[in-house]
């Protein structure tokens, strides 16, 4: 039972001050002044809204003062002081166009700054597609790609175009619309003073055009199944490109005019990179004198084929250092018969990065400096240490890097055999297939520890493997299960690992631990999705 007290003498309050409820119910008020009367509640109603207004028209007008002085220019904020090319050099630091849109709504100056940036790629597209080709929109079309042109030329935007890539879909031909509007394009290729990176699909390459190339600082050249029909290419010098790609198929080819068109962008003193998906690119490279500061080439692994041309153009490069054999889109091997047994001794001095079918990893290392293996195409188990263990001994010892994928059940003494092969690898990537928590567990038991490795990669296999649609961070919560079940092993296998990434599902999903200098324990650095 329970009893409530009250007070029979309240204390009164004293020059206290005015206190309203819901109902606004006087309860005290100070004393009165001499000759001063009381107020009633209507006079204390009103002055205490006065008082408020008060208040809030102070408030306003400091903001509107400060306000006015920001846009008069006598208050100097640090986007007014710091010079606008400093700041031009630190937005180009932006990695996504999310922020530079957020930068871009900051203030007025930074507005005019960072807005250009938004537009630093390019994308043209002067034909319409061809369902639309005899409809009523065409012109309608072509005209909104002007407009587009006009737009990226503009004095505000034109400096902060940075690539441009060119497409048409339909066949130009001499006279018609298309090849009109291909022409101003090249034309206007000349307003933009910061272009380095120019793309071309299926472009019709004139005399023109290729005039209209050479009065620009280009760095980066792809052409895709562009063609010319010029007879004689020495009237045009190579461009001064420091990286080329040539995308086209075997259709491309006619009566070996690629070879004497991929000439005249190659620069012998300019190239560093050179990638092509066509065999033609063997005859382009022996057309011109050594190529002394090329360091990286990607060629189709098609072209060892022809012994004979795959070995002058590889004397054409004598400082390679990389080099990447493509293969056929369907992901088919090249035969074994194709397979070289060996290169001249005096090929490839420099080279030390391979990446490519396990078929041909052997056939370039044959120089003792390779650091780099990157097998890209699935293989059988057994096949893999097969190969491996016919690299040479100066590349066993000098190995420290090695990534595979794999065909099939992996073997559980599968981590000891290469680490027994390989023992200088201190980075492993094992981006396929994916492996169940319990068999990566029994991989790393049968594995004797390896101090020196820093950095190990592995797929692994999720609850739900036969279900498709299974949310990324799902998946990346069955990574982190997995990582918290092989932990023990993990730490004592590698007690020096600093990287380890456990990748997960089909969309390069990962979840990357790292070693905390402080704990000196792998802790979950970030999630790749």
């Amino acid at each position: 039972m329970t009893a409530s007290f009250r007070d029979p003498c309240p204390r009164t309050v004293k020059n206290s001050v005015p206190s309203f409820s819901g109902d606004n119910q006087f309860r005290a008020w100070p004393r009165e002044k001499h000759g001063e009367p009381r107020p009633n509640k209507k006079t204390l109603d009103l002055r205490l809204v006065n008082e408020r207004v008060k208040l809030i028209d102070g408030v306003v007008g400091r903001a509107r003062q400060g306000f006015k002085r920001i846009r008069s220019g006598s208050v100097r904020s640090a986007s007014q002081v710091v010079p606008p090319e400093l700041w031009q050099q630190i937005f180009s630091y932006l990695s996504t166009s999310l922020d530079v849109k957020a930068v871009s709504l900051t203030c007025t100056c930074f507005r005019q700054l960072a807005q250009p940036l938004l537009f630093s790629k390019m994308s043209i597209h002067p034909a319409p597609p061809a369902l639309a080709l005899h409809s009523f929109q065409t012109n309608k079309y072509r005209r909104r790609a002007s407009q587009r042109l006009e737009f990226f030329l503009s004095p505000l935007i034109a400096p902060a175009v940075r690539e441009c890539w060119i497409h048409s879909p339909s066949v130009e031909d001499d006279g018609l619309p298309t090849d009109l509007l291909m022409d101003t394009i090249f034309d206007g290729l000349r307003k933009l003073p910061n272009l380095k990176v120019l793309g071309c699909q299926s472009v019709r390459l004139t005399s023109k055009r290729l005039e209209a190339l050479h009065a620009l600082t280009l760095t980066t050249v792809t052409l895709e199944s562009c063609l010319s029909d010029l007879t004689d290419f020495t009237l045009h010098p190579a461009l001064p490109l420091s990286s080329v790609t040539f995308r086209y198929h075997d259709s491309s080819s006619r009566d070996g005019i690629l070879p004497p068109l991929f000439s005249l962008f190659l620069s012998p003193c300019h190239l560093q990179r050179l990638s092509a998906t066509s065999p033609e690119i063997l005859s382009a490279i022996t057309l011109r004198r050594p190529f002394t500061r090329l360091l990286q080439l990607e060629l189709p692994a098609d072209c060892l084929a022809d012994f004979e041309s795959f070995v002058a153009a590889l004397s054409h490069l004598p400082n390679l250092e990389r080099i990447t054999l493509t293969t056929n889109p369907d992901g088919r091997p090249p035969p074994r018969a194709t397979a070289l047994s060996a290169l001249p001794t005096s090929l490839l001095p420099h080279l030390n990065f391979y990446r490519g079918p396990h078929n041909y990893a052997a056939l370039f290392s044959y120089t003792g400096r390779m650091h780099t293996l990157e097998l890209t195409l699935p293989a059988k188990a057994h096949r893999l240490l097969h190969t491996l263990s016919h690299l040479p001994p100066e590349t066993h010892h000098a190995l420290d890097f090695l990534s595979f994928r794999l065909a099939g059940p992996v073997p559980t003494s599968l981590l000891e055999s290469v680490h027994t092969l390989l023992p200088a690898l201190r980075t492993l990537g094992i981006n396929d297939p994916a492996v169940q928590p319990s068999h990566l567990h029994a991989l790393l038991t049968c594995t004797a520890p390896r101090p020196h490795i820093r950095s190990f990669r592995i797929r692994v296999e999720g609850r739900g493997r036969d279900n498709p649609w299974i949310p990324p961070m799902e998946e990346a919560s069955d990574a982190v299960d997995c990582f918290k079940k092989i932990r023990a092993e993990v730490e004592r296998v590698y007690p020096g690992l600093g990287t380890l990434k456990l990748l997960y599902g089909v969309e390069g999903g990962a979840v990357v631990w790292r070693r905390d200098g402080a704990t000196g324990k792998l802790v979950q650095a970030a999630i790749l999705q």
